[in-house]
């Protein structure tokens, strides 16, 4: 993914209410998590974390947080 697309997707984000944005992060573990199952080049250990997050009511990771450390 581009810096651009990073970036308006991140504006969008910042747009929504708190509780879309943990339906989307939701979805993003969703669709990873299919992939996975697809490719063999992604490891168990991986597959696994996405299931568990998919799976658990634990609060969402703060995506601009981490978003800002990768950029930073």
């Amino acid at each position: 993914m581009t810096t651009s697309a990073i970036k308006h997707v991140n504006i969008k984000l910042k747009n929504l209410p708190d509780t879309l944005v943990e339906e989307v992060e939701k979805y993003i573990d969703f669709l990873a998590f299919k992939y996975s199952q697809e490719s063999q080049d992604v490891p168990q250990w991986h597959k696994d974390v996405v299931l568990q997050r998919i799976e658990s009511q634990e609060s969402p990771v703060d995506a601009f947080r981490m978003i800002e450390e990768l950029e930073g």
